[in-house]
């Protein structure tokens, strides 16, 4: 079992655990507040990485940090795929899920508060996490810190998590369960624990008095953390989803036609403001189920269908259980047949050797557009996942 050790100050080292200073407070500006209890929080995860200012505190909005120069002022994108990224994002998410933060992968508006954590490529560092202090009460808002592109959502969301609960002022504690403990494990899942744990200051696990223990004291004895308490008053009960995803079918277009042998594309697009996620997309062709899997989006191939008119209803729901559809209507004519003269009908070559036609073709998008797309699925119609 590999260890890894998670410092704020100090750094993570792959090789082993390592010592660290003692973790440092947020400096106090005449006009800082404190955060108002239960007020429900952003958490940016940004993938893309980017170019780092010094000089500015450290606002998220400009990525400002007062560590840019540890990373020669950049930091790289998160190098894996796309499965990946969600996979981090969803075990992230399932650690909050009792708390009112709510994170996203894209960077929200600038008149909005959030909490950014840079993930990705930090350049030829010894550490895998690192943020700029512990701000006791969340006095310093839109802070910025940082956690290595590890490629394994268990490590990845946890040292999100602990790099971030710094910003938010929580402290290291002794208790190998618990998000803030300092070491790291890929075989141990670690959450936000509901129990009074010691605060310390390094590696060796030296206990220490804690610096913001105008918030520890009110769930626990002074040098001690309760780290899910602490979350709740901070950010209140969880934020529920009920935004339904949008669903923009985009091939085939209404009514089209197309002649056997034929192979179809069947896109849409699908977004929700909570992208990106699993959906679960069923597709229904009468009263059967033609499709039934998780995928990320819709981009299928129906290959050579009976000859008959189609009608299919596809359903997404997204990970709350939100719910949209929409019904695409077309036709297959039999090999051999010839599409019927119209002179609203525009005529398209098929590359796979069948014939197609559409209804008012708009030149800015539909099937024309996309059938240089990289499928993720070559599915069947009537095929439908065991």
């Amino acid at each position: 079992m590999w260890w890894f050790f998670l410092g704020l100050v100090g750094p993570l080292a792959f090789e082993g655990p390592t010592s660290t200073p003692p973790l440092p407070s947020a400096p106090i500006t005449t006009d800082a507040q404190p955060r108002a209890a239960g007020r429900s929080e952003l958490l940016y995860v940004n993938f893309d990485g980017g170019v780092l200012l010094d000089g500015c505190g450290n606002q998220a909005h400009n990525n400002c940090s007062t560590l840019a120069a540890l990373f020669d002022g950049y930091v790289g994108p998160f190098p894996g795929n796309e499965t990946q990224r969600i996979s981090i994002l969803q075990a992230t998410r399932k650690t909050l899920a009792d708390f009112g933060v709510r994170v996203v992968v894209e960077r929200p508006p600038d008149d909005v508060d959030y909490t950014m954590v840079m993930y990705g490529d930090l350049g030829a560092q010894d550490f895998a996490g690192i943020a700029p202090y512990i701000d006791c009460e969340d006095i310093h808002r839109n802070d910025t810190s940082f956690t290595a592109a590890f490629d394994t959502s268990n490590t990845g969301s946890t040292v999100i998590l602990q790099e971030a609960a710094h910003t938010w002022g929580l402290e290291h504690v002794d208790a190998e369960f618990d998000v803030l403990n300092p070491f790291k494990s890929s075989g141990i899942h670690q959450s936000f624990t509901d129990e009074c744990h010691r605060i310390v200051a390094n590696t060796d696990l030296q206990p220490t008095p804690g610096s913001c223990n105008q918030i520890h004291t009110m769930f626990c004895e002074s040098g001690f953390q309760n780290s899910w308490q602490e979350m709740r008053w901070l950010f209140g009960p969880p934020i529920a989803d009920t935004t339904p995803p949008k669903l923009e079918i985009l091939s085939p277009l209404p009514d089209e036609m197309f002649v056997l042998p034929a192979t179809i594309p069947l896109v849409g697009e699908i977004t929700d403001d909570l992208d990106p996620q699993f959906y679960h997309i069923e597709i229904f062709a009468g009263d059967g189920v033609a499709y039934d899997s998780d995928n990320i989006k819709l981009e299928l191939l129906i290959e050579n269908p009976d000859p008959g008119e189609i009608e299919l209803r596809v359903v997404v729901t997204d990970e709350a259980g939100n719910q949209t559809e929409e019904t695409i209507a077309f036709e297959i004519l039999p090999k051999g047949s010839e599409l019927p003269a119209d002179d609203d009908l525009v005529l398209e070559d098929d590359p796979t050797d069948g014939c197609r036609i559409a209804r008012d073709r708009d030149p800015d998008r539909g099937p024309g557009s996309l059938l240089g797309i990289l499928f993720v699925g070559l599915l069947g119609l009537r095929r439908r996942r065991q």
